[in-house]
């Protein structure tokens, strides 16, 4: 059995990882904002018992951050996959801010905030956790978005393209000082999802699809993966 923390759980991919690492047999630490509100994942722990932990975290908080490791501390003595999953694509209450004439210095910090520099604060603190898992593996949830090398076609995007780079540079930097300690770091670009989030209506894969594939990228994960960038099928994508 596992032990898995997922951050950003109590819907879209976050809560589908929940669902189907629970439905697999292994322990979940399910962390987001005020996590008790969330019908669905109080019916999983209804029905899982013990193998769900339903942890209050806002990764913005460092304060957040301290409290959720004491308490998740409490709860198992080693953690063997860690998900970054908790993300933004909005800074503000205007959703079409991100193009050149209306950027907004404030959106940039608190997208950087949440994309970029909350996964690293996370792995920094749970690293203790971390290096006391079986084979750990640390994922960082990215996006194409976020590839300089694939980006020649479109413009824009530039908050959240620009923190998905940066959340990809500290998973490059983070395979560097782990490796040594045996832990695999890799990004993984879950594909276009349907989800709540604004405009994916159209998008072609559901929360099953990508969370199945994105499963069978992490069960392959080894050492010698360590500081990769993936897709939710496997295939390895420029940075």
């Amino acid at each position: 059995m596992r032990r898995v923390l997922i951050t950003g759980s109590s819907r879209g991919l976050g809560f589908e990882f929940v669902r189907q690492l629970l439905e697999n047999g292994d322990k979940i630490i399910a962390c987001n904002r005020d996590p008790f509100r969330y019908s669905d994942l109080l019916e999983l722990r209804d029905k899982f018992g013990e193998k769900l932990v339903l942890v209050d975290l806002d990764v913005s908080s460092k304060d957040s951050i301290d409290n959720a490791y004491f308490l998740i501390s409490k709860e198992i003595d080693g953690l063997d996959i860690l998900i970054n999953n908790a993300g933004i694509r909005f800074g503000g209450d205007e959703k079409f801010n991100d193009e050149l004439g209306r950027l907004y210095k404030e959106d940039f910090g608190k997208i950087f905030t949440v994309n970029s520099v909350a996964p690293l604060l996370i792995v920094e603190k749970f690293l203790p956790l971390i290096k006391t898992g079986k084979n750990p593996i640390i994922v960082n949830i990215s996006s194409t978005s976020g590839s300089i090398g694939r980006r020649s076609r479109k413009g824009g995007g530039y908050s959240y393209s620009a923190s998905k780079a940066a959340l990809n540079m500290i998973t490059k930097a983070l395979s560097v000082d782990l490796k040594e300690e045996g832990i695999t770091v890799a990004s993984i670009h879950p594909g276009w999802v349907k989800t709540t989030m604004e405009y994916t209506e159209n998008a072609p894969l559901t929360t099953y699809e990508s969370i199945k594939g994105m499963r069978k990228v992490i069960d392959n994960l080894s050492i010698e993966e360590t500081g990769k960038f993936f897709d939710w099928e496997g295939n390895e994508l420029p940075w």
